[in-house]
C-alpha cells in the first residue's frame, strides 16, 4: 500500500499537480475517516451501556460525551474528541465523573480535562488528561490486576452477598491506611498521586475517602455485590481544634436482599484512632439507614436538581431505610431490661469460651443509654462476668481488667475482655 502511494504522489507531480494539495487532501480524508469510525463507535457503545452513572444522563449528547470518554480511556495515551457545544459541555466535569463512578477501574483520568473551541461546527475539543500512559500506564494496569487477583482468589467461596460484603469492607481495612498527607494536600486543593483511585488503595495501599470507596466499588463489582458511589459532604470533630468540620466526602451504597444500605468503608478504617483495640469499629458505618448515616454524612442531590450552592451531584441514590442487615442487629444480642439479662450473658459466656478479645451488645430504645451504661460499668457488669466464668468453669476466666466502649448513636456497648 505505500509503494502504491508513493507511485501515485510521483504521477501527481509528474503531471504539473500539486504534491501538497495532495497530501492535505490525503489527511482530511483520514481525518474523516477516524471521525466516520469514532462516531459509529461511540453511536455502538451508547446502546450497550448499562451503568447507572450513563442511566441518568439527560439527553443525547450527554450519552455522546461519555461513550467519547470510554474511547478515550481505553487508549495508553492522553486523546482528544470533539463534542456538541452546550449541555454535554457544560456538565462535562458531572459526565466525566459518572464515568469514573461507573468504571471505578479505570484510574488513569486526570480530573481537569483541558479544552478548546471550535467555533465553526459548534463543537468543543476535549483533551483527557492521564495521570501515567504508554508503558507506564500498562505496567501499572498489570499491577492492578494482580493486586484484584490476590483480594477475589482470597474470597470466601459461594458466600451470600452479606458475608462477600464483609470480606470486602475487612480487606480494604486491613490492606489500605488513610493517607493523612495527601489529605492535607486535598485541604489545598492539590492532588498528589493515585490517593483518590483504586490504584492507590489496593496497590500502594494508602489512599483518601475516593480511593477507598472507589475500591470498595471495584471489589464490590468483581464479587457479585450491587454497589453504587454516594457524593456529598461530612462532618466530625477536628482533634486538634475541637471544632466540628465540614468536608467533602464519597461513600458507597450496597444492596443486599432486594434493600439497600450505607456503608462509608473509609470511616470503618478506625484502626490508628481512640478505638483502635475495638475491633467492631471496622462495622461501625457498614449497612446503615439514610437516617443513620445524616447523622454525620450529608447526601448531594440526584443529577439535575437543585444544588442550593453545592457542588456535587450524585447520579443514583437508593431509599435505604431497612436494618436488616445491619451488623450490629445482625449479630449482636439486644438489652430490653437489666432483669432480663440471660441473652446477654449467654453471648458474654460464648465469647469468653472461645477466647474472644471483644463481646458487643444493643440497648433497646426503650431503655436509658446513659444511666444503664453507668450500671453495667458498675456491679451489673462485674455479676456478668462472674456468671460467665461460673458457667465456663473458670476457663478461660475473666479477669477484673475488663473495660467497656459505649456508642450511644448505634446503642452499642462493647467489652474488651482481659483474661486472668
Amino acid at each position: 500500500m505505500k509503494k502504491l502511494i508513493i507511485s501515485g504522489i510521483a504521477l501527481l507531480l509528474a503531471a504539473g499537480l500539486c504534491g501538497c494539495d495532495f497530501i492535505a487532501d490525503l489527511k482530511a480524508q483520514s481525518s474523516q475517516s477516524r471521525a466516520y469510525t469514532e462516531r459509529v463507535q461511540r453511536d455502538k457503545l451508547k446502546k450497550n451501556y448499562k451503568g447507572k452513572g450513563y442511566a441518568c444522563l439527560k439527553n443525547s449528547d450527554e450519552q455522546d460525551a461519555y461513550a467519547a470518554i470510554d474511547i478515550a480511556a481505553n487508549s495508553l495515551e492522553s486523546k482528544s474528541f470533539d463534542i456538541k457545544n452546550g449541555p454535554a459541555f457544560d456538565n462535562f466535569g458531572y459526565i466525566l465523573e459518572f464515568y469514573k463512578n461507573d468504571n471505578p477501574y479505570v484510574f488513569w483520568i486526570k480530573d481537569d480535562a483541558p479544552y478548546n473551541y471550535v467555533d465553526k461546527d459548534d463543537k468543543v475539543t476535549i483533551e483527557l488528561e492521564f495521570k501515567s500512559s504508554g508503558e507506564e500506564l500498562a505496567a501499572q494496569k498489570k499491577k492492578l490486576d494482580s493486586a484484584l487477583k490476590k483480594a477475589i482468589n482470597g474470597a470466601p467461596k459461594d458466600a451470600t452477598t452479606y458475608t462477600m460484603e464483609l470480606y470486602i469492607n475487612d480487606y480494604i481495612v486491613d490492606n489500605c491506611k488513610f493517607d493523612e498527607d495527601a489529605a492535607q494536600l486535598h485541604k489545598k486543593k492539590k492532588i498528589r498521586g493515585h490517593e483518590q483511585d483504586v490504584y492507590g488503595a489496593l496497590v500502594e495501599g494508602k489512599a483518601v475517602c475516593e480511593g477507598y470507596a472507589r475500591a470498595f466499588s471495584l471489589l464490590c463489582r468483581r464479587l457479585g455485590v450491587d454497589c453504587s458511589l454516594i457524593e456529598g459532604y461530612a462532618s466530625e470533630k477536628n482533634e486538634n481544634t475541637g471544632k466540628i468540620e465540614r468536608e467533602a466526602h464519597i461513600w458507597n451504597c450496597v444492596q443486599l436482599a432486594g434493600n439497600w444500605y450505607h456503608t462509608d468503608v473509609t470511616w470503618n478504617d478506625d484502626t490508628n484512632g481512640e478505638f483502635a483495640d475495638v475491633y467492631s469499629r471496622r462495622y461501625y458505618f457498614l449497612n446503615l439507614t439514610t437516617k443513620d448515616i445524616t447523622r454525620d454524612h450529608e447526601i448531594s442531590p440526584l443529577y439535575g436538581e437543585d444544588l442550593n450552592g453545592g457542588d456535587f451531584y450524585n447520579e443514583f441514590i437508593p431509599e435505604c431505610n431497612s436494618t436488616d442487615y445491619n451488623y450490629f442487629r445482625l449479630n449482636c444480642p439486644e438489652l430490653s431490661s437489666l432483669d432480663d439479662s440471660e441473652a446477654v450473658v449467654s453471648g458474654l459466656t460464648a465469647a469468653a469460651s472461645k477466647g474472644e478479645k471483644y463481646f458487643d451488645f444493643l440497648l433497646s430504645s426503650e431503655m436509658d443509654f446513659s444511666g444503664t451504661k453507668s450500671k453495667i460499668a458498675g456491679s451489673e457488669g462485674y455479676e456478668w462476668i462472674n456468671e460467665a466464668n461460673k458457667r465456663n468453669n473458670n476457663s478461660p476466666k475473666l479477669g477484673d481488667k475488663c473495660s467497656l466502649f459505649a456508642f450511644e448513636e448505634r446503642r452499642l456497648v462493647t467489652f474488651l475482655l482481659k483474661y486472668s
